[in-house]
């Protein structure tokens, strides 16, 4: 079985917006105070327009977790650009996972912005 966090995305992120992301993730990262959960974890900020973490070995990892700053290109025909997910089988990684998106919808956007909203499979839903 596997657990699963969903967003979707209809628009970029401004550089305002994706430096405020990228900030909160690699404080959160990097503090001084590192909980368990943050020593599990290993991010990478790609071409500074994509975003992707994951726990650090094989036991405690699942998919890799990618927000991108643009809009993503399809990867096949038909492909819902907007809609993104990443399965964390609740792995000490989903919780950043949940924390991102959450801070994304409500603090880096207004919460009424319908451009991001998000879910996961306890049932919680933000649009």
């Amino acid at each position: 079985m596997g657990y699963t966090n969903y967003w979707y995305q209809t628009r970029a992120f401004t550089d305002k917006e994706w430096y405020e992301i990228k900030t909160y993730l690699l404080f959160r990262h990097n503090s001084f105070e590192l909980d368990d959960l943050d020593k599990e974890i290993k991010i990478s900020i790609l071409d500074d327009n994509i975003i992707q973490f994951n726990g650090k070995n094989d036991r405690l990892s699942c998919e890799t977790f990618t927000l991108y700053k643009n809009i993503r290109e399809p990867f096949y025909k038909d492909d819902k650009i907007e809609f993104n997910f990443c399965k964390t089988r609740e792995l000490p990684y989903d919780e950043m996972v949940w924390k991102l998106l959450k801070f994304i919808k409500f603090v880096v956007l207004d919460p009424k912005d319908h451009t991001f909203e998000i879910s996961n499979d306890n049932g919680d839903r933000y649009e």
